[in-house]
């Protein structure tokens, strides 16, 4: 990987990520379902950006398990409407993400997938 400027403003950007859902967690008193929500889909999203910023081929992999953490934190951790929300983006990134693997989506989506 070249490590370009932006590829290390995104990778910042991850870090304060996992800082803030780590904060939330130490900080926000009492600890509710709603800030465990909010910091495990923090660090999540913050630990798959990382990764995909430095192995271009697993940004598939990381938006199928960021899919998977947004609908196991919307049935596990939020009361309705939120959870369907969670649950519904869950399922879109999910979707992406296999289409993405089968290459199905549009060229100019597929692009961003497989990059050289």
């Amino acid at each position: 990987m070249k490590f370009t400027q932006m590829g290390f403003v995104y990778l910042m950007f991850s870090v304060l990520l996992v800082i803030l859902g780590i904060w939330d967690l130490i900080m926000i008193k009492p600890v509710t379902y709603d800030v465990i929500a909010t910091s495990i889909v923090l660090i999540v999203i913050g630990a798959t950006l990382g990764v995909s910023l430095f192995v271009q081929s697993w940004v598939k992999a990381a938006i199928f398990v960021d899919g998977l953490v947004f609908i196991a934190t919307g049935i596990t951790f939020l009361l309705a409407p939120y959870n369907y929300v969670f649950i519904l983006f869950g399922v879109i990134l999910l979707v992406i993400a296999v289409l993405a693997y089968m290459k199905r989506l549009p060229n100019f989506l597929l692009r961003l997938f497989y990059k050289n």
